[in-house]
């Protein structure tokens, strides 16, 4: 690969400083960076590093073109030549890498598959990769975070892609629409407004979300809550709603108040009205938790892993006796339960 070869077909070219700024660029065709001087050279030799791996390259030195691998690029540089890449070939990706992938599953030859889908028809996947990527967070596991985060990221691009096709919306719509959010709603960064803690950032940006939205009321704003939030989750947001429009109780002891009344009423519930009585005492629930500054979701969710963990260790020792649960009776498998509680406090 010679400089005088790639001028002769298509290629990308840019002052170190250029290439140094920007996000992204075509790898499919042949980039020319020049005038990379000694201090610049890692920052260089980093990016391409990260973008295309440790490849091939060619760099000119007073007159002399040296062929090397970017690993090796020291110094400084008249200029640094890196062929294109085609995306099977590439050893780093980036974003736009991504799309093009993308891009070619739905083209018109592409995966069969691919090319079926609808924004109905891949719904629920986005539902499925977004508990995955948080069981990953709650497992602390950076390995499997990284994974997630891409499945997350590939659900919402396959919309766009989906969008783009049907003339609904493009990437640039959709990361423009991101990009102008992130910009209005930071008014203490982007904006005269001064935060000194994330308290105040985040009054800030309900305020700005507030003039964005154009919300008619306090209960608009709960409208526009989505509903097929998990139900524990979504309660718990309809409730700080009503709390910033002063609709709240002062402290948790008044909400388990509310909570016995709503215990005491579905003990008293007709067959026609169990179901209501049920929710409103789950309601009733949220709230105490929530003025307790607990996360429902999050705290019925550990309540049930810790269920599990608990019925195995009774199981466990059901097996150790010789006998299946159903030998023994209720208060005999309690003392179980009793003995296993014990065990994990010990």
């Amino acid at each position: 690969m010679k400089l005088d070869d790639v001028l002769k077909g298509s290629y990308q070219r840019y002052i170190a400083a250029d290439f140094l700024s920007m996000a992204f660029f075509d790898k499919r065709v042949p980039l020319i960076i020049d005038g990379v001087g000694a201090s610049d050279m890692p920052k260089v030799r980093g990016k391409l590093l990260d973008c295309y791996g440790d490849v091939d390259v060619v760099c000119e030195r007073d007159g002399e073109e040296i062929a090397t691998t970017v690993s090796a690029l020291q110094g400084e540089a008249d200029f640094i030549v890196a062929d294109g890449c085609p995306v099977t070939a590439c050893k780093r990706f980036d974003f736009s890498d991504f799309v093009q992938i993308m891009k070619r599953l739905r083209a018109d030859d592409g995966c069969e598959w691919d090319r079926a889908q609808t924004h109905e028809s891949i719904r629920i996947n986005l539902i499925e990769e977004a508990y995955e990527l948080l069981e990953a967070i709650d497992c602390k596991n950076a390995e499997m975070m990284r994974e997630e985060c891409g499945d997350v990221l590939m659900q919402a691009v396959f919309h766009t892609e989906i969008a783009t096709k049907d003339g609904e919306f493009n990437y640039c719509d959709m990361l423009t629409n991101l990009c102008r959010k992130l910009i209005d709603r930071h008014t203490h960064i982007f904006g005269a407004n001064h935060a000194s803690n994330p308290e105040e950032a985040l009054v800030f940006w309900n305020e700005a979300k507030k003039k964005e939205k154009k919300y008619a009321s306090t209960s608009d704003a709960m409208d526009r809550v989505p509903k097929n939030l998990p139900a524990l989750l979504y309660a718990e947001k309809v409730q700080k709603l009503a709390k910033k429009a002063g609709f709240d109780w002062d402290n948790p002891a008044d909400a388990i108040v509310k909570l016995k009344e709503e215990i005491r009423e579905l003990e008293s519930a007709d067959d026609a009205h169990v179901v209501e009585e049920a929710g409103d005492l789950l309601f009733a629930a949220v709230n105490v938790l929530r003025l307790y500054g607990v996360e429902s979701e999050m705290a019925l969710h550990g309540a049930s892993l810790k269920f599990l963990r608990r019925f195995q260790g009774v199981e466990e020792l059901v097996k150790a006796s010789g006998k299946e649960m159903n030998d023994y009776t209720l208060a005999q498998l309690d003392e179980f339960w009793e003995q296993v509680k014990r065990e994990e406090r010990n």
